[in-house]
């Protein structure tokens, strides 16, 4: 009976995300107002061949081009089908396989004359299709626990996406905006994801705690390391782009948004083990109380650092490989601004949940004293 349960769940969660897949296909392709691309079936793609230099004595890039016929699908223009030459660099760009959706744009030159590319895959329908999938099958497998996990992450993506960005873009400073945030998004992940009312001021203030000290002692790091945040390419276009955002500052705020979620995730364990503990004997002494909390935080922080730290050294892999290939040592690589940031948001994360578990347990045996003393 309950494999028979499984399965209807699963097919349910499937049939949603077909639906939401579907019903984005056709908003988007209907409401693609970008004019400077259009989205476009490839029906036939030619061959590619070599563009010969225009000056054979000029080191230039190796450019490919081929003709395509295209099933124009969004704008005014939508169902006409044309025969393009697009051109593309050696080694960028997508491989066109026919059938597939595309982003089709084009540049107009001085004498005239157009030239195509195709600038990516058409992905919007598929990229929602695939999240709905995933968050469904998330809830038919975890229930309303899984419910309301996944509010506590939308809301979370709220904050960020549509508060805290556009603040911070506008020219207000990324610490108190960041510290805010962090503050809201771990008030509703707890609300939503710790059943026990009486025990979510405990989960909220430890992991709290922990993000504050983390973020104290990345800022420590950043002053003494003379970090100002403008390492990368994103970081030093973002500077002189937007000249108001300061850029320290919002390094700083990136290791407080980047920490909160295993924070959050380590102080929730905590409370949530202590309470077991607590609802198993009421009368357990305090300070085998603490002891269990500071355990259980142990036993997770050894999986939980290890997450932290390689999902940072993920993300900056590419530039440590770029830097590896110019022949600099490891002395350098240390010594290099871009990957002295990526030690600040690993190590000031991981001390953030080092000390996440003591001030949860901390604070939930403070918590149990003064039930216990009024009672």
């Amino acid at each position: 009976m309950k494999f028979k349960s499984f399965i209807l769940k699963l097919f349910l969660a499937l049939l949603v995300a077909s639906i939401f897949y579907f019903v984005a296909d056709y908003f988007t392709v209907h409401n693609w107002n970008n004019t400077e691309s259009l989205i476009v079936r490839v029906i036939e793609a030619g061959s590619e061949s070599i563009i010969p230099p225009e000056n054979e004595h000029e080191e230039t890039y190796e450019m490919l081009q081929r003709t395509l016929v295209l099933q124009i699908l969004s704008g005014n223009n939508a169902n006409e089908v044309l025969s393009v030459k697009t051109v593309r660099l050696a080694g960028a760009g997508v491989d066109i396989i026919p059938g597939n959706r595309y982003l089709l744009v084009w540049d107009m030159f001085s004498d005239g004359k157009v030239q195509y590319s195709i600038a990516d895959a058409f992905r919007v329908p598929s990229l929602i299709g695939i999240i709905i999938a995933v968050c469904s099958v998330f809830i038919a497998l975890t229930g309303k626990r899984g419910l309301f996990a996944l509010l506590g992450l939308a809301a979370s993506i709220i904050v960020i996406l549509f508060s805290l960005i556009p603040l911070i873009a506008q020219g207000w400073h990324p610490i108190p905006l960041a510290l805010a945030s962090v503050l809201i998004i771990a008030t509703v992940t707890i609300l939503c994801v710790v059943p026990y009312a009486r025990f979510r001021l405990v989960a909220l203030l430890g992991s709290l705690g922990g993000a504050l000290c983390g973020f104290a002692c990345g800022a420590v790091m950043v002053y003494v390391w003379q970090l100002i945040g403008l390492s990368g390419e994103g970081a030093a276009l973002l500077a002189s782009t937007l000249p108001a955002i300061n850029m320290r500052g919002l390094l700083l705020a990136s290791v407080l948004i980047g920490s909160i979620g295993a924070v959050l995730d380590v102080g929730i364990s905590i409370t949530a083990s202590m309470s077991e503990l607590l609802d198993y004997d009421q009368n357990i002494p305090l300070d085998r109380l603490l002891l269990a909390g500071l355990n259980v935080g142990n036993e997770v922080l050894g999986s939980m650092i290890n997450t932290l730290i390689l999902a940072y050294m993920g993300s900056s892999l590419p530039m440590a490989i770029l830097i590896s290939s110019a022949g600099v040592d490891f002395s350098g690589i240390l010594n290099d601004p871009y990957i002295a940031q990526e030690i600040v948001q690993s190590l000031a994360g991981t001390l953030g949940l080092l000390f996440t578990i003591p001030v949860t347990a901390f604070f939930f045996v403070i918590q149990e004293s003064l039930r216990r003393n009024h009672d």
